[in-house]
């Protein structure tokens, strides 16, 4: 019975590379320096993912902050409303005061017409 052993594959791909690239040494310095720059390319993108959470948290205190100013107009709003609905000040109005008081109170009948013709 007879075998075929092909050692091609893992010295074609050597000298693929080595084509491409015919100073590349893969050694332990190799191995170093590629651990080094994938540690650091990790790092960069941590750092990027983690500055946009942070500025996301920015953006998300500058529009509390914006809320809290709306909601505490609005309550100022809500007090000038009810101080111009309180009665003192309705009748100290310029409209009030300027207004005749009644001297004699008519009552009309149910079935007499307001309006006539």
């Amino acid at each position: 019975m007879s075998q075929l052993i092909l050692n091609r594959g893992t010295e074609y791909r050597r000298s693929l590379i080595r084509r491409l690239f015919p100073r590349l040494e893969l050694g332990p310095a190799f191995l170093i320096g590629s651990l080094v720059v994938f540690v650091a390319l990790i790092t960069v993108i941590t750092l990027m993912f983690s500055a946009r959470q942070v500025t996301k948290g920015y953006v998300l205190n500058s529009l509390e902050s914006a809320h809290q100013e709306i909601v505490k107009e609005s309550e100022k709003m809500d007090m000038k409303i009810s101080q111009v609905r309180s009665l003192n000040y309705i009748l100290e109005s310029s409209k009030v005061k300027s207004m005749r008081k009644l001297d004699q109170i008519v009552f009309l009948d149910v079935d007499s017409a307001i309006a006539k013709k």
